[in-house]
């Protein structure tokens, strides 16, 4: 299991980014390590430790659905046959 993050956190957005994991599993049934690993490929390398982040701006549902159907696929407007962002355990 992957215990951190591949990006810069502090103790709210550390938590915030637990409760998108977190949100991640109980809407797709995904693994822990899925759900972190996709998280670090869309995340790997920023710095969310500014209690005014952009990640602050949307809720855990948002980011979460964001993160596992990928930015342009409207998630939102539950289009017919959507797909999540293909995952195979590396980031790519």
């Amino acid at each position: 299991m992957k215990e951190k993050f591949e990006f810069i956190t502090n103790a709210k957005s550390a938590e915030f980014c637990e409760g998108i994991v977190n949100r991640m599993i109980s809407l797709f049934g995904i693994t822990i390590d899925e759900a972190i690993g996709r998280m670090n490929r869309d995340w790997k390398g920023l710095n969310l430790s500014d209690p005014n982040d952009v990640i602050f701006h949307e809720d855990e549902e948002y980011w979460a659905n964001t993160i596992y159907y990928g930015k342009g696929s409207n998630w939102w407007l539950n289009p017919i046959g959507l797909k999540p962002r293909p995952y195979n355990g590396s980031l790519n």
